[in-house]
């Protein structure tokens, strides 16, 4: 089983792996941090429990934040940055991503930014079976108890 957690971890692997050397922030950054670097955030995931009988869908969804060094006036930076978002997009171009032994695929792919950030969108969508939902304890269950019972009575 894979967890967002898992593919959040893969992605920061292949970020790293582009961008060698450089921070790689999960779900916020902290003051003051250094540019160049990537913020990594899990937006939201869905869940389709319709999708059949022992299965359910995830579509996780994650933003990719870069950031570049910026001038005064935050205009000499835009080509730079609009470059490491392609590049960022190319990590998901092949259609999916390989986490462990398997490969969410890659549904949605959005790129977007702002006056000193562009982001990466991307959407994946991955099947788990229902019981990897289940919550295992070690206590035995009650098919695995051998119950004894009496009674005393007074008379």
């Amino acid at each position: 089983m894979i967890t967002p957690n898992d593919i959040m971890d893969r992605i920061a692997e292949l970020v790293a792996e582009k961008f060698p050397g450089e921070d790689i922030h999960r779900e916020l950054c902290p003051q003051g941090f250094t540019r160049p670097c990537t913020l990594i955030v899990q937006d939201e995931c869905n869940c389709n429990v319709g999708f059949g009988p022992d299965i359910v869908e995830l579509t996780p969804v994650f933003t990719l934040t870069t950031f570049v060094q910026v001038d005064e006036y935050h205009h000499s930076h835009l080509a730079g940055m609009h470059q490491r978002q392609m590049a960022l997009a190319g990590l998901f171009l092949p259609g999916y991503l390989k986490v462990g032994d398997r490969a969410p695929k890659v549904t949605g792919l959005k790129m977007a930014g702002g006056y000193d950030y562009d982001t990466v969108t991307v959407t994946f969508s991955l099947t788990l079976s229902r019981s990897d939902f289940e919550i295992i304890e070690q206590r035995p269950v009650m098919e695995q108890l051998h119950l004894r019972q009496e009674a005393t009575t007074y008379g």
